[in-house]
């Protein structure tokens, strides 16, 4: 159903589009590729966030090789556990609850009833729906790479200050200002400027994008059970990650 929404929603993909999805891929300790899964032993942490973790200030170094100090924030991706305690709580909204229990049937099934849920409702709505999209995106042919907005935002304005989304005013006048830049280099100069931050967020991972795919200097940090990460790089960046040893995908 969720890929016959996507395909009426934006016809125009095909196995030759890129879709970049602001979730991970699949629980941290499932093997994506092979479905429910288990990665033994289980990890900590995703390789994937890792990396990022470690190449972040490289990428946002000065000019002149100066490091860039403030690290690098992203959510934890939680366990299978932690959703299968949500797919059976009755607070689940009906609609996240049935897309629970298909992806993760195998192991439901299986599995003891009561379990309480640990909070971080928020991470299960986005992260769930998530999920359901890459694999709606595999029926479809599509690839699909993760991508995280407030990342590429960093890397394409480094000298711009992001403010917290709490100040929504603030947090959206500096999004669009980037996203303007962004379309100023294919000529778009009269389109109409993002309308909230969800907006602004996508137009910021396309645009950036495709400006790094004119260059080629597109980035993919990918890990087997996890899936691959999108980075959208300038020539600058990317070469800092070349000289380093780094080769680009």
């Amino acid at each position: 159903m969720l890929a016959e929404r996507i395909k009426d929603a934006a016809p125009v993909l095909d196995a030759g589009a890129t879709v970049l999805v602001d979730s991970p891929r699949w629980p941290r300790d499932l093997d994506w590729s092979r479905g429910c899964v288990g990665r033994e032993p289980p990890p900590r942490g995703r390789e994937i966030d890792a990396e990022l973790q470690r190449i972040f200030p490289r990428l946002m170094a000065a000019p002149d090789g100066t490091a860039y100090k403030p690290g690098l924030s992203m959510f934890p991706t939680p366990r299978y556990a932690y959703f299968a305690q949500w797919a059976r709580d009755s607070r689940l909204k009906p609609h996240l609850s049935a897309i629970a229990k298909e992806l993760f049937r195998e192991l439901l099934d299986g599995e003891a009833c009561g379990l309480e849920p640990v909070g971080g409702g928020t991470f299960t709505r986005f992260m769930l729906a998530g999920f359901a999209t890459y694999r709606a995106l595999e029926r479809l042919g599509v690839s699909a790479f993760e991508s995280y907005p407030d990342l590429q935002l960093r890397l394409s304005s480094p000298s711009t200050a992001l403010a917290p989304k709490k100040r929504r005013a603030e947090a959206l006048a500096a999004r669009r200002r980037i996203v303007a830049s962004l379309a100023a280099g294919f000529g778009l100069r009269d389109t109409p400027a993002p309308a909230n931050l969800d907006q602004a967020d996508a137009a910021v991972l396309a645009l950036a994008a495709a400006a790094s795919a004119r260059s080629g200097t597109l980035w993919v940090v990918s890990n087997p059970c996890e899936g691959s990460f999108m980075l959208a790089l300038d020539e600058q960046q990317a070469r800092s990650l070349t000289e380093s040893g780094i080769a680009l995908a």
